[in-house]
This record gives C-alpha cells, structure tokens and sequence, in this order.
C-alpha cells in the first residue's frame, strides 16, 4: 500500500536559492505545449514548402537557377550567412529530377507524419533533416529561414526524448516514439494519457529563450539602421524602388506627413516591442502585449509588407510562452473540432467500454454477481 503510494506521488519541488531556475529548466511538464507546436509547426512547413512543388528543378536543383558551378563560387565570398550554404540532402539527388521529385514528396509524407504525431521520435528528427535541406539554398533564401530552422530543431529535440525508457514500453514506441502524441488516437482508457516530461519542457524553454533573444537581437539591429532611427524603414518594403510608379508618388504627396507619421510610429512600436520583449514575455498578466503584437506583426507582414512567412513564425514563437494550462483552455475551445480533441488534457476516468471489452465485461459481471466498473 505504501509503496504504491509513494510511486504514484509526485515529486519533491526543488528548493533552495536556485529552486526557480531548476523548476524553469528541470520541472516535469504536460506535453500539450510541445504536441501543439508540433500540429502548428508541422502546418506552417507544409504552408512553406508546398509552392515549391511546381519548379523544382529550377529551384532546387543542380541545374537550376543556383546551379553546382554557382555553389562552387559563392562558397569562396566572404560574410555570407551560414546557413545559406549549409548541408543539404538534395545535393545527393544531383542532377536527377526523378530523384528531385521523389526526395520531395517524400518530405511531404514526413512532414505530414510529424503533424500527426506519428512515430514523431523519428518523424521528428526527418523534419529537421527537411527543413535545413530546403533552406540551404539562395535561390529560395529568406531572413526568415533561420527562424524556421529554430522552430524545427526544438521540436526535433523535444520528440527525440519524449516518453523514453518508459518501464513496460514496447521497443516499436522507444524506436518510433510513443502513442500518446498520435493526434487522431480515440483511445479512451487513462492510460493514454500524457504523463508530464522533462524533454517537453526543455524544448519548450529553449525554443523560448532562443526566440527572446533573436527578437532582442533584431531590435537592437534595428538601431544600429537610420532608416529605423529617422522611422522610414516600412517605406521600403511598402513601395520597392523597381515597383514604384511616379503616379503613386504622385498620389501621396498630398498626405505626406501623415503618412510619414504612420509609418515612424510603425517603425518606433516594432522596435520597442522587440527589445522589450525578454521582459514581458514570460509574464502571463501581458498575453495582451505579447499575443496582441504578434497577431499585428502577422497582419503588417502579410497584408502590407508583403512577407507571408514571416508573420506565422513571429506567431509560432509568441504561441510558445503559453503554459500548459492556458493550452488547455484553448484546447478546450477547440475541442469541438475533430482531431484537436488529443491536444486536452485527459481526465483521469476513463469512459464507458465498446465493442466486445464491454461485451466481455457484463458477461464476467453477471458470472461473478458483481458490477461492471
């Protein structure tokens, strides 16, 4: 009786002066914030690399617009980012468009396994492979890419130690990964519930960290610009020099310092939220500020900026600071909706058996005399 009890206790917090920090890293945590990431951040590749299914060659291939000969150049400039030349396992496809073709609809299936939830331990790990392989080339560079590749390695890591070494786990699910992250599973015994995880919260706190300090590194970049300072900067990516007409200068001219003042205050508002964003992100009393600046971000991006990437990444990180239990409510919103029904957090009551386990149940209660339970 006792040790049962003391199994199914929960564990002794930490305490000490360093008990906050151990808790922020350490604690076991409900996996619902990794599994809803995972769903968000596996349509968001599928958003992003599904237009490139109509020029493959010419976009990623050997032969294609950023040809071999031009890898072999470019890798001898100086300052150009890393992770525009990085590995790539398209290279291995050479000049082959069958092969081409084939890697990326494979990378399709992938990415669709690992929205699921299906065998994510290694669902997981092919998704980052997929990532990185498509953004190492310039032909389809993006200042967003590296973000997607953040997104894609702490879910990768995540997954790699979610439910590992489980006593009694069948070795398919510590090869594959386990059950529980399957989004379509209606299985309905308590069981399959997820039990709280140490690797679920990590990822989720790196990622957390990692994406504070890219937003405060951006911000303070921001500053070292005099477009940012004088607050012209959104004028750029509004009106391009080469798609600038002399009508629509023509046509502002007669709002120009209003419009100017819309956009410094655009420009000024970016800026300070990014730099201050280390300091109300993780405070769940300024959601508003934080959720509220992402949805803005997303809306500027798309509608005015002409960046549709850009903005859901900006989302995908703010999303990640939600604790379980604001997962939960949201979840419970949605859960109407088929499949997000496995993003809840089960109770522990199971509900009513089906099929033959019920059958056999009332057949072995009315043998026994006693009630099925």
């Amino acid at each position: 009786m006792n040790s049962a009890a003391s199994k199914s206790a929960p564990p002794t917090p930490p305490t000490g002066p360093f008990a906050a920090w151990t808790r922020f890293w350490f604690a076991p945590a409900d996996p619902i914030a990794l599994g809803a990431l995972r769903v968000l951040g596996g349509l968001l590749f599928l958003f992003w690399l599904l237009p490139f299914a109509g020029r493959l060659d010419a976009l990623f291939g050997l032969n294609g617009w950023f040809d071999a000969r031009a890898y072999h150049q470019a890798s001898h400039l100086q300052g150009v980012p890393p992770h525009m030349f990085s590995w790539s396992i398209l290279y291995l496809c050479g000049t082959s468009s069958v092969a081409l073709t084939a890697v990326y609809w494979l990378s399709m299936a992938m990415l669709i396994l690992f929205t699921l939830g299906l065998w994510t331990r290694v669902t997981g790990l092919l998704t980052y492979v997929i990532v990185v392989s498509f953004t190492a080339n310039p032909a389809v560079s993006y200042d967003a890419d590296a973000l997607l590749v953040m997104l894609a390695f702490y879910l990768m890591l995540g997954h790699l130690f979610l439910g590992l070494r489980r006593p009694g786990q069948p070795w398919a699910e510590r090869i594959l990964g386990p059950k529980e992250t399957w989004l379509f599973d209606r299985r309905g015994d308590a069981d399959s519930a997820p039990a709280p995880s140490l690797s679920a919260n990590l990822a989720v706190r790196l990622l957390q960290v990692h994406f504070a300090i890219a937003m405060l590194a951006g911000g303070l970049l921001k500053l070292q610009g005099p477009e940012w300072w004088s607050g012209v900067a959104p004028w750029f990516y509004l009106h391009p020099p080469l798609q600038a007409s002399e009508e629509q200068m023509q046509s502002i001219l007669a709002y120009a310092e209003t419009y100017r003042g819309i956009l410094s205050l655009i420009a000024y508002a970016a800026t300070a939220w990014q730099i201050a964003f280390p300091a109300f992100a993780w405070r769940r009393r300024w959601r508003p500020l934080l959720l509220g600046g992402a949805a803005l971000a997303w809306l500027t991006d798309a509608c005015f900026f002409g960046l549709p990437l850009l903005g859901p990444i900006m989302v995908m990180g703010c999303l990640s600071y939600l604790v379980p239990e604001e997962w939960r409510r949201l979840a419970t919103l949605l859960g109407r909706l088929p499949g997000l029904r496995r993003l809840q957090h089960r109770e522990a009551a199971a509900p009513p058996a089906r099929g033959r386990e019920a059958r056999n149940g009332t057949e072995s209660a009315a043998m026994t005399g006693g009630q099925v339970r």
